[in-house]
């Protein structure tokens, strides 16, 4: 049953994945890019899980944090530069 789980999630994970590679590619602003950039790290992070959940290695759970934690800054960053037009203050 969990097996069926994981696979049907991993399969939208990748059809979510592609919408937003499409989106980066097409998108009309910046912000929209960010934005598609930043739901596919963490649709990335859904399937790091995933395998970490399908295989058993704790090595994964350690990239989704390390992911995750990026992902939280990167987009932290693009957010300040936005209000301030500068990053560094």
């Amino acid at each position: 049953m969990i097996q069926g789980a994981v696979n049907i999630a991993l399969i939208l994970l990748v059809i979510s994945i592609a919408l937003s590679f499409y989106r980066l590619a097409r998108g009309p602003s910046t912000p929209d890019r960010i934005i598609a950039a930043d739901n596919i790290a963490t649709n990335l992070t859904g399937v790091f899980a995933l395998f970490a959940i399908q295989t058993g290695e704790k090595v994964l759970i350690i990239a989704v944090v390390a992911l995750t934690i990026l992902s939280f800054v990167a987009t932290a960053v693009y957010a300040k530069f936005l209000e301030r037009r500068q990053i560094i203050e």
